[in-house]
């Protein structure tokens, strides 16, 4: 019967020593795992950061990840969001499918491996049909590897896609693949070219029709049989045997001891496992009554976590190419920032390490030594950190779950708290808030003008009510956004909702002084407002504003404020469904939809906004080139909307063009601020006369009250 035979004839003086393999194997395991260990002492370097909570849900989230991102790839295949029409077609489907060529290769060869040791050792199930299909698919598997390698050598170096730098470790990786698995073949071939034409009584009833299922060392034997003398297949075999476990244990101990481009194999497992559990939209608070720094000022300020994602980033540039910043001209690339840290990274921690003898507490050697470069400033310049809009979309695209956010942030939070550097517009607002209790410079209006007229209740007239309407700074003071909070109120009243607003008790969130970086007065205004709330015993919050949304929802919990948050489209999206709400009037023209990052990205509310539009008789829709998941941000997140950033092109204005690209009269969003980036947009294109800016809940109400106001 065929079946599989380890280490035929590989011997020295008629002994066998092909077991040797295995030493080899758990040496070089041994040094795998040293290096791994050197390498934890690194990252420790970094700060406290509890990743070992809810290790449960983190094992189930895990499994989970590996089959739809590890095995499937659907992060490489960037496929939509449940909901998207497109959500079956594979946005990157070329560096997919050679990742995936790759990896599967990989996993079917180690598994075959694998197979063969508990077949050879503890039972025997490698014959017969199984024998033949095992052949088929080791052989196909490094086909597949071979052709992954292919469309990666020809993704590189020939298309050269701006988003993808070629160092010479990509050479050396993808050299080492190919010689592995061409190695491997040539040394099948001559085995079975040395077995055909050895003595059938050494072979023990061995047949040549076993090998056809091989397909590629069988057809590389025919070639060596009548190219090589009878009997010089046998000393070729044992030479490429030989030539192909070493190049693969060369391999190994590249990886081990190099910590090279082949490392994220290790590493990149590890940095999804740890991943943050925290909301997506929520940011790691400081405690302020015990931090010796506030944010991040020097490498080893960094948590642990934080510098694993350093080691975990493939440089595959797919957070650069979906960066709003890197696409418009901004001196930020995500890409860049996470290599660039890590280079500061490789020199800086083990001198910090051997500063620390070697505890791994993060001990310094002075921190501003002679020739040491500044973390802010000359590794990452301030221009880098405010050009982020924390839109989350390279988040949203890594597939190793490198968490790019937090950091910026932690910088931000340095350069504001510590070192007293915020751009001048940032500052004004930052002051506003504080000394007004709102993001809105230079307003005349106040907090209650918006009702006026509309006979809406404050929780102070009345805290029995079902729904507390958060009405947000932009909403209640700014002349665009009041139509918003007016269109939504009327729209809750026409369904009979029980709500009132804090009125002239509202405070803004502190949502733009967390992002700017300013965490100290962030948490004043969460104080505030948590305590204002709890001392009306709120239970449920309607909000129109994504960032509002985002930081009561999840932010605020961090400070035992916990209360239900819905966003407006939800709301709304829902009564509808209830027939509490029903949109009459036909609303004539084409709307596109603008994702807003922060109830998108950042909470996964896509569906909704949409469930409103296509309630409304008469309107038609069209989608944006980059909608749902991978939509394009306005540029107002992260504090943007009161910065001038002069590099490139503006954001809103790029956005703005592709929305008037697609034919759409109406451009609808559900975030003030994209509304007013859109308004702005609009102004600079001079498309005012044939487009406009409107919020969903405003079309809505268009549709409901005859005219358009109610």
């Amino acid at each position: 019967m065929a079946h599989r035979e380890i280490g035929w004839m590989i011997s020295i003086g008629g002994s066998e020593i092909w077991w040797l393999l295995y030493f080899f194997a758990i040496a070089f395991l041994v040094a795998i795992g040293h290096s791994a260990y050197q390498r934890y002492h690194l990252w420790h370097v970094g700060k406290k950061d509890n990743r070992y909570d809810n290790m449960a849900e983190r094992g189930k989230w895990f499994l989970r990840t590996t089959l739809l991102d590890g095995f499937l790839h659907r992060r490489f295949f960037r496929f939509g969001k449940k909901g998207d029409p497109n959500r079956t077609v594979p946005r990157e489907l070329n560096p997919g499918l050679m990742h995936l060529l790759i990896f599967g290769g990989c996993m079917i060869l180690l598994t075959a491996a694998g197979m063969d040791f508990l077949s050879h050792y503890f039972l025997e199930f490698i014959e017969g049909g199984f024998y033949y299909a095992l052949s088929f698919l080791s052989d196909l598997a490094g086909l597949a590897i071979l052709l992954g390698v292919g469309l990666a050598a020809y993704r590189r170096y020939v298309k050269k896609p701006d988003r993808l730098d070629n160092k010479g470790d990509d050479i050396i990786a993808a050299a080492l693949i190919i010689v592995v698995v061409v190695s491997g073949y040539i040394a099948e071939g001559f085995r079975i070219a040395a077995m055909n034409s050895h003595p059938a009584d050494v072979i023990a009833g061995w047949e040549i029709s076993w090998e056809y299922w091989g397909f590629i060392g069988y057809g590389l034997s025919t070639i060596f049989n009548g190219v090589f003398g009878a009997g010089a297949e046998l000393g070729l075999y044992r030479f490429t045997w030989w030539l192909h476990v070493i190049v693969t244990v060369g391999a190994i101990v590249y990886v081990a001891l190099f910590w090279n481009r082949l490392t994220h194999i290790i590493v990149s497992p590890l940095n999804v496992f740890y991943r943050s559990m925290r909301p997506k939209g929520a940011l790691a608070p400081i405690d302020l009554e015990t931090a010796e720094t506030y944010g991040v000022s020097k490498i080893q300020d960094f948590t642990w976590k934080q510098l694993l994602d350093l080691d975990a980033c493939t440089r595959c540039g797919r957070c650069q190419d979906n960066c709003p910043a890197y696409n418009t001209g901004k001196p930020l690339s995500p890409k860049a920032l996470i290599q660039d840290l890590k280079t500061h990274f490789v020199e800086r921690a083990p001198i910090l390490l051997k500063g620390s003898n070697g505890s791994g507490d993060g001990g310094d050697d002075g921190g501003n030594g002679d020739g040491e470069r500044s973390l802010i400033g000359d590794v990452v310049t301030e221009d880098v950190l405010w050009s982020c809009t924390t839109c989350r979309a390279c988040q949203e695209a890594c597939p190793v779950f490198v968490e790019h956010i937090d950091k910026v942030i932690d910088m931000r939070r340095n350069l504001v708290l510590e070192q007293a550097s915020i751009p001048e517009t940032a500052e004004s607002i930052l002051r506003s808030i504080e000394a007004r209790g709102h993001s809105c410079r230079g307003t005349t209006l106040t907090r209650t003008d918006w009702t006026t007229g509309l006979d809406i209740k404050t929780m102070a007239e009345d805290p029995n009510v079902d729904i507390l309407l958060w009405t947000g700074c932009q909403a209640a003071l700014e002349e665009r956004n009041n139509q918003v909070a007016i269109a939504l109120a009327k729209v809750m009243k026409h369904a009979g909702v029980s709500f009132a607003t804090l009125g002239v008790e509202e405070s803004c969130c502190g949502e733009p002084a967390r992002r700017m970086g300013n965490e100290y007065l962030f948490q004043m205004q969460a104080a505030k407002n948590i305590g204002v709330m709890s001392g009306y015993n709120v239970k449920k919050i309607v909000t129109a504003c994504p960032h509002c949304y985002n930081t009561i929802k999840h932010e605020y919990p961090q400070f035992e404020g916990q209360f239900e948050v819905i966003h407006h489209t939800q709301f709304i999206a829902e009564l509808i469904q209830q027939g509490k709400l029903k949109c009459g009037k036909a609303l004539d023209g084409l709307v596109t939809l603008h994702d807003s990052c922060y109830l998108g990205r950042h909470n996964d509310i896509y569906q909704e906004p949409r469930d409103m539009l296509n309630s409304i008789p008469g309107v038609k829709t069209v989608e944006m080139d980059r909608s749902w998941d991978r939509g394009f941000c306005c540029g107002g997140g992260g504090g943007l909307f009161w910065m001038e950033n002069k590099a490139g092109v503006k954001i809103n204005d790029a956005r703005t063009e592709e929305a008037i690209s697609t034919g759409a009269n109406t451009i609808a969003t559900a975030c003030p601020y994209c509304l007013q980036m859109f308004v702005d947009g609009i102004k600079t294109k001079e498309a005012d006369e044939s487009v406009r800016a409107v919020d969903v809940v405003e079309l809505v109400a268009e549709s409901i009250f005859e005219d358009g106001k109610g």
